[in-house]
């Protein structure tokens, strides 16, 4: 019998491991290409620009490279643990290093091909499902399913460099073995090197000290500690996760009873977790992002119409000069059909500052048109001020005010008053007034070489349906800015003609809040979906990895007096463990993440709707998370005492 002929029987007879690994490997293929659907998806990358979507992406992303990685050694890790003993057989029959390097390529090579190219034909099929039931879900119907040689390129290539940097590094660490070392690789052992109560402890109070600081420092500081304390919290959790069972089992150690009846238990679990630790770090930090990523996006979104609102209070706005946005009322009322419409006018005067090459700018109003648009009842002598600051009052906190006396020209003018409240639509021209007397406003434009122009406020019978009308009146304004001279001199020095005289509406601010909002939670949900799938095939994979040992294992404990009952109560409570821990634990990190996040807009219990989304989107998970431990359940039971 040939060498050939020895090694393809070992792989008919051994055929479940190269199965496995090669769907591990086509599982990988097809994250990658998944992803790669969504990052290089024409619509998505325009809007990648714009609104801090590119920035918000970071995170996930390279929580997903992370965990394709780790997904790909892993498996390829497992594979060769299992093949160690068959390398050893080769060689004692003569085979030399030559040929075992040459039966690896070959077998890595053949798998790698094969799992490129089932991964791809998976990654197409199921990227289109998911692109049909979340674009959906999430009204994207602007962002459409489409193939680009980007997406293919870059999975085919990140999955070649992982797989064979994994494959040369098994290889050169089975050729540096000798034949007895691989021959007794199985008999082997794998010994926890340390067990120390004490430093799970530690490691406990790491985590929970890193969490309190990064809580009394996140609102001061604007979240400047966020990466430090969070390194601090991950840090706190691997030792946690290497040391915790020691520390319970100490724990349990006081009351007898309940240590001896789970004697069993512990001992399985505390060995798992040691050499399980890597893994269960990844589960728990996935679902910690998952979770916590999901449910600020999804507030997000469904936020955004009360966001539009907020900051737009008026329907329509718009700035128009004698030469700019210059369209009669009718016409204007003709286009958008509008119930209400407010003119204001404004002087606008730029000042160069006396300590920069820069020009600050002023925008005066008469106090008698103030009154219009905030429904007030002031008054103001001449030489008098109120200096009005467009935006809520909670978000001027440690804004630079204006002095108390302003001098503009040979006049001087002091402040009588400060207001903050939102009434003019918040776009780049309007932020701080200067509200004089209608005298005063007067001198001001007399004395003072600026520009007037006029503030139009608009309110419309329904907003939501003005997308078409707003649309029509931005590109009548377009053209006719288009045909007349350019908006020039020193107020042009600092701002975009274009940002200027913008219209700024509530619907095309809502529809992009939607859009971005909405294509970030998609983005999100697309990758939870992976993460949580990778997460169960690397826990399934490493729990059937083993499973001649865990039957060998029990097997011997029948012979001493445990029934199969008790087998599958063990069973079933260690694998509860596996599952569970790292997913409660990874909800209670997003839960305390979303806590601390929230003190920066009045705390948690002032935004209800955030929690309500965390429980929804946790809820979500746990559910999925317990059918996926039923199945494990029912097939390590079924594998190991046959029911």
């Amino acid at each position: 019998m040939t060498f050939s002929q020895i090694v393809w029987k070992m792989a008919k007879a051994h055929y479940k491991k190269y199965l496995f690994y090669f769907l591990c490997n086509s599982f990988a293929v097809m994250f990658f290409f998944m992803f790669s659907t969504v990052y290089f998806n024409e619509q998505i990358s325009e809007a990648k620009q714009l609104d801090g979507v590119q920035d918000a992406l970071k995170i996930p992303t390279a929580a997903l490279i992370v965990f394709t990685i780790f997904f790909i050694y892993y498996a390829h890790f497992i594979f060769m643990k299992q093949r160690k003993s068959e390398f050893a057989l080769f060689m004692t029959l003569g085979m030399s290093n030559r040929d075992i390097s040459k039966l690896l390529l070959l077998e890595n090579g053949v798998i790698a091909l094969s799992s490129i190219i089932t991964g791809i034909i998976g990654g197409t099929v199921f990227s289109r499902l998911f692109f049909l039931v979340l674009i959906n879900s999430v009204g994207l119907q602007a962002v459409s399913f489409h193939l680009t040689s980007n997406m293919f390129l870059y999975s085919i290539i990140a999955f070649v460099i992982v797989f064979f940097i994994a494959a040369g590094n098994s290889l050169f660490l089975t050729l540096r073995r000798n034949i007895a070392q691989n021959l007794k690789s199985d008999k082997v052992a794998e010994t926890n090197k340390m067990k120390s109560p004490l430093i799970g402890g530690i490691g406990l109070a790491f985590l929970t000290g890193s969490l309190l600081f990064l809580y009394l420092t996140y609102s001061d500081s604007s979240g400047e500690y966020l990466f430090m304390w969070t390194i601090g919290v991950f840090t706190g959790l691997y030792i946690s996760l290497y040391q915790s069972i020691s520390l319970f089992i100490e724990l349990f150690k006081r009351n007898k009873g309940f240590y001896f009846r789970k004697l069993l238990l512990l001992a399985s679990l505390e060995y798992k977790f040691k050499q399980l630790t890597s893994l269960f770090m990844l589960i728990t930090v996935m679902v910690m992002i998952t979770i916590l990523y999901s449910s600020l996006l999804l507030t997000f979104y469904n936020l955004s119409e009360k966001e539009a609102i907020e900051i737009n209070p008026y329907d329509v706005a718009f700035l128009q000069t004698e030469t700019k946005n210059f369209l009669p009322e009718d016409e204007v009322g003709s286009i958008l059909n509008n119930k209400e419409h407010l003119v204001i006018p404004i002087y606008y005067y730029y000042e160069k500052s006396a300590y920069q090459d820069l020009y600050e700018r002023y925008s005066f109003i008469p106090v008698n048109e103030f009154n219009k648009l905030t429904s007030t009842q002031k008054s103001l002598e001449d030489g008098e001020f109120i200096h009005y600051i467009n935006d809520h009052p909670e978000n001027i906190i440690g804004l630079d005010e204006y002095s108390e006396t302003l001098t503009f020209g040979e006049e001087s003018y002091k402040m009588k008053e400060k207001i903050a409240q939102s009434r003019i639509n918040l776009f780049v021209s309007n932020f701080e007034y200067i509200v004089v007397s209608p005298a005063d406003f007067e001198s001001l434009k007399h004395q003072l070489d600026g520009f007037e122009a006029n503030l139009h406020l608009i309110n419309l019978d329904n907003w939501k349906s003005s997308a078409a009308a707003v649309e029509e009146l931005s590109e009548k304004f377009k053209l006719l800015n288009a045909s007349s001279p350019p908006f020039i001199g020193t107020q042009n020095q600092y701002m975009f003609e274009e940002d200027f005289f913008q219209v700024a509406s509530k619907v095309e601010n809502y529809n992009f809040k939607k859009n971005s909002n909405g294509l970030l939670f998609f983005v999100t949900t697309f990758l939870s979906i992976l993460f949580f799938f990778g997460s169960f095939v690397l826990l399934y994979l490493n729990l059937f990895s083993d499973i001649d040992k865990e039957k060998l294992k029990y097997k011997k404990l029948t012979k001493i007096g445990i029934t199969s009952q008790e087998v599958k109560k063990t069973i079933s409570q260690e694998l509860m463990a596996l599952f569970f821990i790292p997913t409660i634990t990874g909800i209670i990190l997003a839960f305390l993440y979303i806590v601390i996040m929230a003190t920066d807009i009045g705390g948690i219990t002032q935004n209800p709707v955030i929690l309500a989304h965390f429980f929804i989107i946790a809820g979500i998970y746990f559910c999925i998370q317990v059918g996926a431990f039923l199945f494990a359940r029912r097939k390590m039971a079924s594998h190991i005492i046959g029911s």
